[in-house]
């Protein structure tokens, strides 16, 4: 009984880890980026942010060259912020420091990586 207790409890510990489908997460690490995208497009969703780098980052997300937000997040931490953007315009995560090329926030893409230009 008590290693089913105990299964269980792993279980759902594991399914609060995970992403929601709705949620972007962008991992930024020295030399490239990845990003998980949700399946669906939707007008509101979240961007989760982790900056797995060894330097503090700085970004903003944009549509249209519109400022949506700016971040800034420290060396081994994440940020989560959330969007709406009901226009049919693409949203753009732009790392500002240190400069990195910007991401394209690609709906059911599922995982993607971009590398640094060289």
């Amino acid at each position: 009984m008590k290693l089913f207790l105990l299964f269980l409890m792993l279980e759902s510990v594991q399914v609060w880890a995970q992403p929601k489908p709705e949620t972007f997460v962008v991992q930024i690490a020295d030399r490239s980026m990845t990003v998980l995208s949700p399946d669906k497009k939707r007008d509101t969703f979240s961007v989760l942010i982790e900056n797995k780098s060894l330097s503090d980052q700085i970004g903003k997300i944009i549509v249209q060259g519109k400022i949506l937000k700016f971040v800034s997040i420290k060396s081994g931490l994440s940020e989560a912020v959330e969007i709406e953007n009901k226009s049919s315009a693409n949203v753009f995560f732009v790392p500002v420091s240190p400069a990195f090329q910007e991401v394209e926030l690609i709906f059911g893409k599922k995982v993607y990586e971009i590398p640094s230009k060289k």
